[in-house]
């Protein structure tokens, strides 16, 4: 998994309302820290190499967002709209995405640690690069994607629906789930561990293993 290429040191500290300066929406080698941003809606933001820190987008709509070489760290995404984004080499840590809507978007080396995304819809994408450890994944809708080194470490998967999504090599085995929806099409292949594959064969088979 490639990191952010981001040197922290030389970033200059700015408001994210700075991205309203350049006529294309493009926000540059910028920290911010500790804003609230309320209800903006951006058609096709490009925001590169910077760093956000404890920063809440509330109620906003970033579609065709780009997203290169950037990392968030203890932010709220909750709710926004970022359907059908470019996100590349982007880290996301301890942040709140509770309901985040990334539908029909592109991921390549992206990464989430210790994250909150239960709810998010995650339909439609297409994966070449990403890794989702210590995170809750709760009721994330996760159907008709196209998987390429996804990695799932420790996550809660608890009533996640995968739906017409091939999992063949899917590592699950780590992951905490009592329940979760996904079809015959996409069990094909799947990694799990003991516990799992009793629930799989008592969903799918109707067989009890004692």
């Amino acid at each position: 998994m490639e990191q952010p290429k981001l040197a922290e040191e030389y970033l200059t500290t700015n408001s994210f309302f700075k991205i309203f300066d350049e006529e294309d929406f493009l926000f540059s080698n910028n920290h911010v820290k500790d804003e609230v941003v309320e209800g903006q809606n951006i058609d096709h933001p490009m925001i590169e190499q910077s760093l956000f820190e404890h920063v809440t987008f509330s109620e906003c709509d970033f579609e065709k967002l780009d997203l290169t070489d950037v990392i968030f760290k203890n932010c709220d995404l909750s709710n926004c709209h970022l359907n059908n984004s470019s996100i590349f080499r982007v880290k996301f840590v301890g942040c709140k995405m509770m309901g985040t809507d990334f539908t029909g978007s592109y991921f390549n080396n992206v990464q989430f640690e210790n994250c909150l995304l239960d709810f998010a819809n995650m339909n439609d994408l297409t994966f070449k690069g990403a890794s989702f450890v210590d995170s809750s994944m709760k009721d994330v809708s996760f159907n008709d994607n196209k998987l390429g080194q996804v990695k799932f470490d420790d996550c809660d998967l608890n009533e996640m629906m995968i739906l017409n999504t091939k999992l063949k090599g899917i590592d699950f085995s780590k992951c905490h789930f009592e329940k979760i929806e996904i079809d015959e099409y996409g069990l094909r292949g799947i990694v799990v561990n003991r516990e799992q594959a009793a629930l799989f064969a008592e969903t799918f088979l109707g067989v009890r293993i004692g």
